[in-house]
């Protein structure tokens, strides 16, 4: 289960997986590398927000896809 309130100590895969699709959400890319495990806490808690009752189908298209092409880099820089 995702856990929304994840503090960045205890963030897993599953929120960083969760702030991605934020990020794809609002901007429709992947977190960028560069940034920190902090700046991934601050999507996960900021776009949240951003997303409530923004309830567009479609876009979440191609997330999937593009998580999987871009996960293992990803886990590595920002799980604990």
């Amino acid at each position: 289960m995702i856990n929304y309130q994840a503090s960045l100590e205890n963030m897993t895969s599953k929120e960083i997986k969760e702030a991605n699709r934020f990020m794809w959400g609002i901007k429709g890319m992947l977190i960028p590398i560069g940034y920190s495990t902090k700046d991934v806490h601050g999507v996960l808690q900021g776009y949240f927000k951003r997303l409530w009752c923004n309830c567009d189908p479609g876009q979440f298209d191609g997330f999937e896809e593009a998580w999987e092409q871009g996960k293992k880099i990803r886990l590595k820089k920002w799980e604990k």
